[in-house]
């Protein structure tokens, strides 16, 4: 960046400001964030940063079928500047603009171009990789590799098919892991372990030791007459104040109840975006590094899917 920057100002140095050639006092995007909308056109898209400090902004539009940024890339794409499909431009303006300049169809009249950098030439390369997944279930991603292998995908207390870092429910009770973690002790961040058998309710089947797996706890008489829904959280058969699925001294089952919870994993996608070997507008006069890293944009999409 700090290469970059010479270059542009080198431009001054070396170019009269009286011939109306372009005067840049900065070109710093590091600390912007990297934005993206989609073009009018199918498969068209726009990625731009824009440093509000002193009116600059840097784009780069393209069409590529290939590319999504919730769709990982096998390989990096790779698009040429030459290709009149893409452009790169820095521009300068007479006042602040806001993400509407780039993805709206028509941007505001009052917003002028006071100076322009149009690279001529140049390749684009962009991925977009998962960085992280995960159930969103108060215990990080990495916490949940009990084999300590450094492989969450080993970890699958109920051998349902669904790792515990993306498994709201690790141990397919019908009680989401985020409920069974608090212990209610002051000052104790440590799960819970109703039984005191050293397996964190969140891991066990049986959460009160006494025989009956805690998704069969749920003994609720429904207004058709049938038994169970699916919800072990609302059953206190002797009305002690406590659940059954955490009171030992209660042992009714409802044998047909099965794991129904939905589960929703957190998927965090990261799209990267580089220009190298840039020449802007015929010349690389003192530009000694040619390429320019956009940086990368994160984007976290949610989905939901039955247990089986």
């Amino acid at each position: 960046m700090k290469k970059f920057f010479f270059f542009l100002f080198s431009i001054v140095l070396v170019l009269s400001c009286d011939d109306g050639d372009i005067i840049i006092t900065s070109f710093e995007f590091d600390d912007v964030d990297l934005q993206i909308c989609k073009g009018i056109k199918e498969n068209e898209f726009v990625f731009f940063k824009i440093n509000t400090t002193v009116n600059e902004a840097i784009s780069y539009n393209f069409i590529n079928e290939a590319f999504s940024d919730t769709i990982v890339t096998s390989e990096p794409i790779f698009i040429d500047l030459n290709d009149k499909s893409s452009s790169l431009v820095y521009r300068q303006f007479n006042t602040s603009i806001t993400a509407d300049y780039y993805c709206s169809n028509i941007p505001p009249s009052t917003i002028l171009v006071t100076e322009e950098l149009i690279g001529s030439s140049g390749i684009a390369e962009i991925t977009t990789q998962i960085i992280e997944e995960d159930d969103n279930d108060g215990i990080p991603a990495e916490d949940e590799d009990l084999n300590r292998n450094g492989n969450l995908e080993d970890d699958d207390t109920d051998k349902d098919g669904i790792p515990n870092y993306k498994d709201q429910d690790d141990d397919n009770d019908n009680i989401l892991t985020s409920v069974e973690i608090p212990n209610q002790i002051p000052d104790n961040d440590d799960p819970r372990d109703t039984d005191g058998d050293d397996i964190p309710d969140y891991l066990e089947d049986d959460d009160d030791g006494d025989g009956v797996p805690t998704v069969n706890e749920d003994v609720t008489i429904n207004d058709d007459g049938t038994i169970g829904n699916n919800n072990p959280r609302d059953d206190d058969s002797d009305g002690d104040g406590i659940l059954n699925y955490l009171d030992a001294d209660t042992v009714e089952s409802n044998d047909a109840a099965k794991p129904t919870l939905d589960n929703t994993v957190q998927t965090t996608f990261r799209t990267t975006v580089t220009i190298n070997r840039i020449i802007f507008d015929g010349s690389n006069q003192n530009f000694q590094d040619e390429n320019f890293s956009f940086g990368f944009r994160d984007v976290s999409i949610p989905k939901t899917t039955k247990k089986m």
